[in-house]
């Protein structure tokens, strides 16, 4: 069997400068390096040693057993001098699940996020807390079906060559509005048909050997406290379980379950409490 520098075309020769690193969800991930022939890379035999899923261990023996949970996620080749190649390998793994029998992950992160996003009108609690004739109004405001007056009191049918005055074939009588919905009609004559919301979201993110459990998916959509420390949901808000993401990297997983804090109120027990 032909050899160049004493390495000889089945070798693969691992290389100083084993590293592994511990994320802070519990995870590993790590990097190695090995030296075979220029002409051996290519073949099965050597190639196939660096299969996606091979534990570091099956490449470097003298690593201690310990480290069998890292695998190989991919491979990077490149050519030295000499005829050797350089195949430095990506390492991922946990040495544990992600979520133990409690269903509580071992090393979880979590985060607090809060940000505006665009909600109707009709959303806002000034909105709800006007009478039902009010909003009735201002929704056919907001659909193009009745016009402001000039004041903004009134709501109803006007002619479009007069813009404020009221229509004399109209069917219905003008709507004259009152305190804060006075104000929605202004804000809806500026053409404005929606406002700025805060959302407040709680996000847990573990590190294992498996993903998401059935359990925690059937939970999508409902009612839910979180895990950790979030913010107390005073008075008559509460949180449900909004999101689920997982990623997969070789055999370590990677997931992040999120809830969202609701409006004064509360999520609707009818359709989103656990059944």
């Amino acid at each position: 069997m032909s050899t160049i520098r004493g390495i000889r075309s089945s070798d693969v020769l691992p290389q100083p400068g084993f590293t592994a690193t511990r994320q802070e969800n519990g995870g590993y991930i790590g990097r190695h390096s090995f030296a075979v022939l220029r002409t051996a890379w290519g073949g099965s035999g050597v190639t196939g040693r660096f299969a996606k899923g091979t534990p570091i261990t099956s490449l470097d023996p003298d690593l201690s057993f310990s480290w069998s949970f890292l695998k190989v996620v991919e491979a990077e080749v490149v050519s030295e001098e000499g005829d050797i190649t350089i195949v430095s390998v990506t390492l991922s793994g946990a040495q544990g699940a992600s979520y133990g029998e409690s269903g509580e992950a071992p090393d979880p992160t979590y985060r607090l996020s809060g940000q505006l996003q665009d909600a109707p009108l009709s959303l806002h609690p000034k909105w709800a807390a006007l009478s039902e004739i009010f909003r009735w109004a201002l929704g056919e405001l907001i659909n193009g079906n009745r016009r402001p007056s000039k004041e903004f009191t009134q709501v109803g049918t006007y002619d479009e060559e007069d813009f404020f005055t009221p229509a004399e074939d109209t069917s219905s009588a003008p709507i004259t509005l009152t305190g804060d919905a006075i104000e929605f009609c202004k804000i809806i004559a500026r053409g404005e048909t929606t406002y700025l919301r805060p959302v407040i979201t709680w996000t847990e993110s573990a590190q294992g050997t498996d993903g998401l459990t059935n359990a925690q998916l059937s939970k999508l959509g409902n009612i839910s406290t979180p895990r950790g420390d979030p913010p107390e949901a005073a008075g008559t808000r509460d949180w449900m379980l909004t999101s689920a993401f997982q990623e997969q990297n070789g055999e370590m997983f990677t997931t992040d379950l999120e809830w969202t804090l609701s409006e004064k109120g509360g999520h609707d027990d009818f359709l989103y409490a656990d059944a």
